[in-house]
């Protein structure tokens, strides 16, 4: 739901060598017609599906069909890792596409809005002959130099809280192998590096663009690994990114980024606390060292661990997902990931089984040992340890909307604390140390939550005859209502808070303090007044207060609390202050 970078991009290449171009949104099965229409209006000589999911394929199947039905008879082809991987037996299954674009695709739609009548002549291009055979052109590789491509065509943006927000990407690719990504599969079927990044300066130039011409205040960086693969060139990059940043006065932005474990480093996210960081999405996929292994991540537990602190430390919006089902899993590594979450309940969290995507080492392992099932819509894959997989398909029925809906709990409470990460970096003047508390509560509620219903599965799992599948299929569904159940008070709750957040942000600027939230008290006075700090039991009765000054007071009062919000800058400080002594 959020932009199709891959789109704009290639939307901005057409338009710099002269042609039309329009985006049309398709989000779902529901915006087939609408869609349609926006196509047979326009009647380009080109349509490219973005087919990037696969559990969205058969619905740009079924556009594709229904271009042909509303009458629309030019060139169809699709893009993505999804039509790449599976480009000859889509194209023989589905005859309303005429080709498929095997890598990025500026490059690939400008030759063939250039050689529409000839396709051989397009790099990169598997497509269908006249006569009905397939043919898949030599491809000559994606592009190496990032920064010659025009930046993304811009058209509208969401926002939060009146900040609107950009995508944004500062490489393509990934460094890393892990068995269950199809990124590097997919870039070794369009050939060329697997990892690339665009200068500094090309980066700077386009957050100057989307900062003075469009107002964007957030960042959102979509790379798959906002890092580099060396600690020291990435903090050499950050510092960079940093000052030029600052010498084209762009200030007061927040960022968000998506990093693996290993890659975090105290220096690092201190720049980019500075930058205006305030979320991370951290790939940690498993907790146990095995699943790590399976999965090959190439990254250690310790590192998962110093990551979580250290991120937690600078108090950013940090999620992460949990891949804690892979084809080898057993119980022992499940309930390794269950103490994890136990001992990590303060950060919103999702998890699910590692999915076996076309050309992955997933896929590959599988087909060898003749597991795999499905077919290239979905493959599919049982568990090894018969208990693991009846865990499994009770938690992936039990959580299913609760993990994978859009407007699931596990998304939502991502989403609350987004909200809250947000306010405190633009608006730390409007918070309080009651509305912290009540997110903070209510991600650890929902985690709580998941922790133990996923310990009930643990239990009926580790007693019950995992073939007695009428007795699974019994415990399943009364496992589904009860999480469905919860699930729907705790939804409430966290809808009070977006609302209060939402109330603070309007109010800002007015009187916001304390004293307003505890208005329906009565007008006691004391409440304007700054307690002294007690000291033993005979002060109580000797209680004075003091009138608190109206600018923000360094000293605090007598729970530790400071009388109003801290400011982030004074927040930054200290915490660089106490990491400094801790030293």
């Amino acid at each position: 739901m959020e932009e199709n970078l891959g789109l704009r991009y290639i939307a901005s290449t057409l338009e710099s060598k002269g042609h039309d171009v329009e985006i049309v949104p398709f989000n779902s099965e529901h915006d087939i017609s609408d869609a349609v229409k926006r196509v047979v209006t326009f009647s380009p000589q080109i349509t490219g599906l973005s087919m990037m999911f696969t559990s969205r394929a058969r619905e740009f199947c079924r556009l594709a069909q229904a271009l042909r039905e509303g009458g629309y008879q030019n060139h169809i082809t699709a893009g993505g890792p999804f039509a790449s991987f599976n480009s000859e037996q889509m194209l023989k299954d589905f005859p309303a596409f005429d080709s498929v674009c095997l890598g990025e695709g500026e490059h690939i739609v400008s030759m063939l809005a250039d050689y529409p009548e000839d396709l051989s002549r397009v790099h990169s291009l598997c497509y269908r002959k006249p006569d009905g055979s397939i043919r898949t052109n030599f491809s000559t590789g994606n592009q190496d130099d990032l920064d010659t491509l025009p930046f993304p065509k811009r058209m509208t943006f969401h926002e939060y809280f009146d900040k609107p927000i950009a995508s944004i990407l500062t490489s393509r690719g990934c460094w890393r192998n892990c068995a269950f990504c199809s990124i590097n599969a997919w870039y070794e079927r369009g050939g060329g590096k697997k990892f690339r990044v665009r200068s500094v300066e090309s980066i700077v130039a386009e957050m100057k663009d989307l900062y003075f011409h469009h107002d964007v205040r957030i960042f959102n960086f979509q790379d798959d690994n906002f890092f580099l693969p060396k600690p020291e060139h990435a903090l050499r990059r950050f510092e960079e990114l940093r000052d030029g940043l600052k010498h084209e006065g762009i200030e007061g932005i927040a960022i968000a980024v998506k990093a693996r474990p290993d890659s975090i480093t105290y220096d690092s996210i201190r720049v980019l606390d500075g930058l205006g960081l305030f979320r991370v999405f951290l790939g940690v996929e498993n907790a146990h060292e095995n699943g790590l292994r399976n999965l090959n991540r190439k990254c250690t537990l310790d590192q998962i661990l110093n990551a979580l602190r250290i991120l937690n430390d600078f108090d950013v919006h940090l999620a992460y997902n949990l891949l804690m089902f892979e084809p080898d899993t057993v119980l022992d590594d499940i309930l390794v990931n269950l103490r994890f979450i136990e001992r990590h309940i303060e950060n919103p969290f999702n998890f699910c089984r590692a999915e076996a995507y076309p050309g992955t080492g997933l896929e590959v392992k599988l087909r060898a040992e003749g597991r795999l099932l499905g077919d290239y819509f979905g493959f599919d894959y049982r568990l090894k340890d018969p208990r693991s997989e009846a865990f499994h398909q009770i938690a992936n029925y039990a959580f299913f909307d609760r993990n994978f809906s859009d407007f699931g709990l596990h998304y939502f409470n991502m989403q609350v604390d987004f909200y809250y990460q947000l306010l405190r970096r633009f608006h730390p003047e409007v918070l309080m140390q009651t509305l912290r508390a009540a997110v903070r509560n209510f991600i650890k509620q929902t985690n709580l939550d998941t922790y133990e219903c996923l310990c009930q599965i643990y239990d009926f799992v580790a007693t019950a005859d995992a073939n007695d599948h009428v007795m699974v299929r019994g415990f399943a569904r009364e496992m589904r209502e009860r999480v469905d159940e919860r699930s729907r008070g705790l939804h409430s709750q966290g809808e009070r808070i977006l609302r209060w957040l939402s109330d603070r942000y309007d109010r800002r600027g007015k009187d916001v303090g304390v004293k307003r939230f505890m208005s329906n008290t009565g007008a006691l006075s004391f409440l304007n007044c700054k307690p002294m700090p007690y000291s033993s039991r005979d002060s109580l009765e000797k209680l004075e207060f003091v009138t608190s000054k109206a600018e923000w007071m360094d000293e605090a009062d007598l729970l530790g609390v400071a009388s109003s919000p801290i400011p982030y800058n004074i927040f930054k400080n200290r915490f660089a202050e106490q990491k400094e002594e801790r030293r």
